[in-house]
């Protein structure tokens, strides 16, 4: 009686400590991958503010004025990380956008699980003024969001309902990142207003 007794204990022991494992294989791998989604998606947002800054820079030097009015222009991918040349045949010293762990294909960055791209104005005018900068997830499960960042600082973030994602694809439409109050489907990063303008005055 002594013998069965403790095997039908060691028996409900063992069978909580598989229902137990079983729970944080489950939920705490979720809880895992719900934290790592966090980071990245967190990081990302933080690059698109050191594109914003970057950007910032380039015109503040005076890198690029293609129509010669003494106004400068934002830059391309390639310019800010010093890749590609300038009109005027020279390159940036150092590159402007990150470059630690990066690498930039094309008018892509790859940084942190994200994928990043400006976009610009056809006018040099416009170009003065202003650009888009997006982030949109390299792998699908590294991060779930889309973000995007005007040369106000404005940053917009959206659920991505589409599933765009990976850097060799043409990411998010262009035009798509709002202006002003966001459309349906758009909301602003932690309901934030900012302005922190870069661009010439209109």
């Amino acid at each position: 009686m002594r013998i069965r007794h403790w095997l039908a204990i060691g028996g409900l022991i063992a069978l909580v400590t598989v229902a137990g494992a079983v729970f944080i294989v489950k939920y705490g791998a979720e809880n895992v991958i719900g934290s790592g989604q966090a980071f990245v998606e967190k990081t990302a947002v933080s690059t698109l503010r050191t594109l914003h800054w970057a950007q910032g820079l380039f015109r503040e030097r005076a890198w690029l004025d293609q129509d010669g009015n003494g106004v400068a222009e934002f830059g391309t991918m390639g310019q800010l990380a010093g890749r590609d040349r300038l009109p005027s045949g020279e390159v940036l010293p150092n590159s402007l956008v990150p470059s630690a762990g990066t690498r930039v294909t094309g008018e892509i960055l790859e940084a942190g699980g994200y994928c990043f791209r400006y976009d610009l104005p056809d006018s040099t005018h416009d170009r003065e003024r202003r650009f888009i900068a997006y982030a949109w997830p390299r792998l699908l499960d590294a991060g779930r969001k889309i973000y995007c960042i005007d040369q106000d600082e404005q940053i917009y973030e959206t659920k991505n309902p589409e599933g765009i994602f990976g850097c060799d694809g043409p990411g998010p439409a262009v035009g798509s990142c709002p202006t002003g109050d966001p459309p349906a489907g758009w909301i602003r990063w932690k309901n934030k207003t900012n302005k922190l303008s870069v661009g010439a005055a209109p």
